[in-house]
């Protein structure tokens, strides 16, 4: 019998495990965020549905390559700290949960992307990933914009209308703000107030055109690439 040909490992998990992580974050920023700013079950969920989204992304990462080793480690560290980080409300922990998470996802993109550009063919898993690297960028963005409203002044305003003492329903509002943003439907009920904030939204909107019209040129690519070589 001929030999069966075993693809290379990638340090990326099987298509449920990038499934789960899109899952789970699909319902913390179309469902469970905008309800915690009205109900106050939600808003539980909301917060330890981040813990699943954590949890999800280290199962989508191998354990052999380094970086997947600090995505692992990352994760380890953010589980624990996210209901403290925003029950508690204490200022520096939440800053430091959000710079953690931040490279958390920015970490997890990258394997992710890397794992999608050496396959061959495009797949349930390059969509997947696509997706999933589109997400972490809406959520990178809604996290720096929430540590910009915490640590300006109480003179002056990151957004208007974006004013939340409490940090769930802050975090809340900023993913809505982030999305709207990077998908360029700019509803104008939170604006960008502060010189930073402003520079962050224009980044966002940026990339919000860049990242598909690249991504999607380099998978047909990748597509047709295969086909001619069949």
């Amino acid at each position: 019998m001929p030999a069966t040909a075993t693809a290379p490992s990638t340090g990326i998990g099987r298509d449920r495990s990038l499934s789960a992580l899109v899952g789970f974050e699909a319902l913390a920023i179309f469902v469970f965020g905008p309800l915690a700013t009205v109900h106050e079950a939600s808003r539980h969920i909301f917060v330890f549905n981040f813990c699943f989204i954590v949890l999800a992304g280290i199962f989508a990462v191998a354990r052999h390559t380094r970086l997947a080793k600090a995505v692992v480690g990352l994760g380890m560290v953010l589980i624990p700290m996210q209901p403290l980080s925003l029950y508690i409300g204490q200022l520096w922990l939440t800053s430091v949960y959000i710079l953690l998470f931040v490279a958390f996802l920015a970490l997890l993109s990258w394997l992710i992307l890397v794992h999608v550009f050496r396959r061959s063919r495009i797949n349930l898993h390059c969509i997947l990933g696509a997706v999933a690297v589109y997400l972490h960028l809406g959520l990178i963005f809604a996290l720096l914009g929430t540590l910009l409203v915490l640590h300006v002044g109480d003179k002056a305003y990151a957004f208007a209308d974006a004013l939340e003492t409490e940090h769930v329903r802050l975090l809340s509002r900023m993913i809505y703000f982030s999305f709207t943003t990077l998908t360029s439907v700019g509803f104008g009920d939170i604006t960008p107030v502060f010189p930073l904030a402003r520079s962050l939204a224009n980044l966002e909107g940026l990339c919000g055109q860049l990242f598909p019209a690249i991504l999607l040129a380099r998978l047909v690519s990748m597509e047709l690439e295969s086909r001619h070589a069949e």
